[in-house]
């Protein structure tokens, strides 16, 4: 090789490719742009012993430290609070009211039928809700002029910023496109005013996330939940948040190790963002290790998610069975369970509560009124030892 086409490789070395960035052409792409970054959480309710009342001082308790946590959103999960159950609407109050406008809340609609995914769209506006993750399911075979019509009749029903949802199981569309992501037709979603981003489910490979950055990045702000995909994909694309799963998993209030990686993503300081990398690994990983094989199945682990939120101040407490969930899909969070987590916490640098698993069980404000594990109606989920 010649001194001059050596020199003439360095300099194309040196060459980086401009990433793409998301349009915020629109008033509710302006808002994506000022609001989607960092952390987002999926806010689990908390109840009262019986399993059933919601337990407003601790879902209150909760909305405190996802401030705490520096998370840009939340979005209440609503497995045992269904729309038509009276206390979906009492869950987002209290969480709206707590937030106080400081924490942005998420909405969900998840039917199959369009008309009431559109009814759901009109009560979340009245709530006041600020953007809504459209995880909606659709009849087995559509076309992809079927699917677009489908999704676009939600989405022209409201005003608010849509988040589209790119996840597999039942919510994939094998057939659309590859690993069953429906490439092509949200590359015509994306050209709606109001959509402004696409959360990529953590079951979802690296090459289909890659492509959906590729296709999708120049307009809509893409939001792995798998971070350890960052290094690759910020460098081609702006990744500044992830959120609406569970992200109390990888950070405390005072190591926000999750906001830091994604802020280093979003300026484009690879150095800072291979560092922290290396850093978040054990607790990242532990967490892959934990839910991705029940997400397959079609649930979350529900005790573990919450032991985790525990772990860093949340309020903790058990969560009742879920009725949707697939038979044997969830799993038991037990001794070796719990003591796995607090080690993957303190492999990264993250220093868990002290306070007793006893604790853990009621739930941090029911135990500071006096309740104790005999007095829960079950401990679903959950073993002692």
């Amino acid at each position: 090789m010649t001194g001059a086409s050596a020199s003439g490789l360095g300099a194309a070395l040196e060459i980086q490719v401009e990433r793409k960035w998301p349009d915020a052409s629109t008033s509710q792409r302006k808002w994506a742009r000022d609001n989607l970054h960092g952390l987002m959480s999926l806010f689990l309710p908390s109840f009262l012993p019986d399993g059933r009342t919601l337990d407003e001082e601790a879902i209150r308790h909760d909305v405190r430290h996802a401030l705490a946590q520096g998370f840009a959103g939340t979005m209440p999960m609503i497995n045992w609070t269904l729309p038509e159950d009276p206390r979906w609407e009492e869950l987002y109050r209290i969480v709206i009211d707590e937030a106080a406008g400081k924490l942005p809340v998420h909405g969900m609609v998840a039917g199959r039928d369009p008309e009431t995914d559109r009814a759901q769209l009109a009560r979340l506006e009245r709530l006041g809700v600020d953007l809504v993750l459209l995880a909606s399911t659709y009849p087995a075979g559509f076309d992809a002029a079927a699917l677009y019509d489908l999704m676009a009749r939600r989405i022209r029903a409201t005003e608010l910023p849509v988040m589209l949802y790119a996840a597999t199981g039942r919510r994939s569309f094998p057939g659309l496109g590859p690993a069953g992501q429906p490439l092509d037709v949200y590359d015509r979603i994306a050209d709606l005013p109001n959509t402004v981003a696409v959360k990529v489910s953590q079951p979802v490979s690296l090459t289909s996330t890659f492509q959906l950055a590729q296709r999708l990045g120049d307009r809509l702000s893409i939001g792995p939940v798998n971070l350890d995909f960052l290094p690759l994909l910020a460098r081609e694309v702006r990744i500044a948040w992830s959120g609406q799963w569970n992200a109390e998993a990888i950070q405390t209030p005072q190591e926000q190790l999750g906001n830091s990686i994604l802020e280093a993503s979003a300026r484009g300081d690879f150095a800072a963002l291979d560092r922290l990398a290396v850093r978040i690994e054990p607790v990242l990983s532990h967490f892959f290790a934990v839910q991705a094989p029940v997400i397959r199945m079609g649930a979350h682990p529900w005790q573990h998610n919450r032991y985790y939120q525990w772990l860093g101040g949340g309020n903790g407490g058990l969560l009742p069975i879920d009725p949707h969930a697939p038979e044997g899909a969830i799993p038991t969070l037990d001794a070796k369970a719990r003591k796995a987590m607090r080690a993957a916490f303190a492999a990264s640098g993250l220093t868990p509560t002290d306070s007793s698993d006893d604790e853990f069980v009621v739930g941090r404000t029911a135990w500071a009124r006096g309740v104790r594990p005999r007095d829960l109606a079950g401990h679903p989920y959950y073993s002692h030892d």
